[in-house]
């Protein structure tokens, strides 16, 4: 499977655990770590290395945080003098306020609507990933403005996705991947978006936007089974 990532320049934990046995919630967190740790390994970084991160004083967004994972396992804890907001239309899958470290904030919102006005013209980096089934007729447009709302100008917009067009199962000899095969082929053909963001991100005001590509290895096959 390829994923591939794109960056332009612009000039409650306690309803997870409500109703679920042991087994289901374990199932869930191998899961959501799982993906994060494919995503991380595959890419090689959390936060692509042109985009600038040194400013003592950066303020970074999160959106779609999920889980908070990104911000929170590395990139918030090596920048503890930055500021980080996770933004999703629920944070059901968050922990507890007091939980969370006190350069991270959460807050609820629905990536179809106008940013809240504090943070408009607000972040340096904003970052987005695995939104495909939220982007609508095959448009990232309206997402693409309402994020573009909370960069400040010169910020940089990091957007990671699956290629679910391009990919392929590769199964070791005897095995059958129908399931993934299945799985992918509800998707492809709805998502051409993604082959010609940077073409939307540039006509939409950004500058120097780049398509990067990556594609997974056989040393992750396993966690991929796991997931």
């Amino acid at each position: 499977m390829r994923q591939t990532a794109r960056f332009g320049r612009m000039d409650g934990m306690a309803p997870l655990f409500k109703g679920m046995t042991p087994t289901h919630y374990c199932e869930i967190v191998t899961q959501a770590l799982g993906g994060y740790v494919i995503l991380k390994d595959l890419l090689g970084f959390l936060v692509h290395p042109d985009i600038p991160t040194r400013a003592t004083d950066l303020k970074v967004a999160d959106v779609a945080t999920g889980n908070g994972i990104w911000i929170h396992h590395d990139v918030a804890r090596n920048k503890p003098t930055a500021e980080f907001h996770g933004f999703d239309i629920s944070l059901d899958q968050v922990g507890p306020k007091p939980w969370l470290p006190a350069n991270i904030s959460m807050h609820a919102w629905d990536i179809f609507q106008e940013p809240p006005a504090r943070f408009m013209g607000y972040f340096d980096v904003v970052h987005v990933r695995l939104i495909t089934v939220v982007v609508r007729n095959n448009d990232p447009q309206p997402v693409l403005a309402n994020l573009t709302k909370l960069l400040k100008p010169g910020g940089y917009l990091q957007w990671d996705e699956v290629d679910t067009i391009g990919s392929s199962t590769k199964v070791v000899s005897g095995r059958a991947g129908e399931n993934l095969d299945e799985l992918f082929a509800q998707l492809k053909g709805r998502d051409t978006w993604k082959y010609h963001l940077a073409q939307i991100m540039e006509e939409n005001g950004y500058a120097g936007s780049q398509l990067y590509t990556y594609e997974y290895g056989l040393r992750m096959a396993r966690i991929w089974s796991d997931v």
